[in-house]
């Protein structure tokens, strides 16, 4: 009798651990913020110039690179609300936000729907997750992009210009 207890104490005490350590994992999803994001793509995504096409080709990238590191990737998420909008990329589900432009592709209106998109996500669903990402050439990284940037960090948008 008291070797079956024991086995089922064992039973039990590893059923636990397997809990505690799904909690943990749990807990963890949640500190996800746009910053460990942004450092991550800043020291380990690459874009080479073979594949700077088009956004979504660029996107396609990106995204595989996110899910590999963080899981739970989503392109075109949806927003929610009644304009329809949706972000490029999402991780977590609502956690971190990444909307993806090309510079090679930047006009005045461009840069104007930027802002509003960036706007109505931050209320919407990133609360301050957001990232912005200027995927470039060196030398498509201009004064443009610079008050880009500037803009976007006074708002506490988070900012990444991804050479290629």
């Amino acid at each position: 009798m008291e070797n079956s207890e024991s086995k089922i104490d064992k039973l039990f005490k590893g059923a636990g651990s397997a809990i505690r350590s799904f909690n943990d994992g749990l807990k963890s999803l949640g500190d996800l913020q746009a910053f460990t994001v942004k450092k991550y793509i800043e020291n380990n995504v690459i874009v080479r110039k073979t594949q700077y096409t088009t956004e979504k080709n660029v996107e396609n990238i990106i995204s595989k690179q996110l899910n590999d590191e963080f899981g739970k990737v989503h392109q075109q998420y949806s927003i929610g609300g009644f304009l329809g909008l949706k972000c490029d990329i999402d991780l977590h589900d609502g956690k971190v936000g990444i909307e993806v432009k090309l510079a090679k592709e930047l006009t005045t209106s461009g840069i104007e729907r930027l802002f509003g998109q960036v706007l109505y996500y931050n209320r919407r669903t990133y609360k301050n997750n957001l990232i912005v990402m200027i995927v470039g050439t060196k030398k498509e990284y201009t004064r443009i992009i610079e008050e880009i940037e500037d803009i976007l960090k006074e708002i506490d948008v988070e900012f990444i210009y991804l050479e290629v």
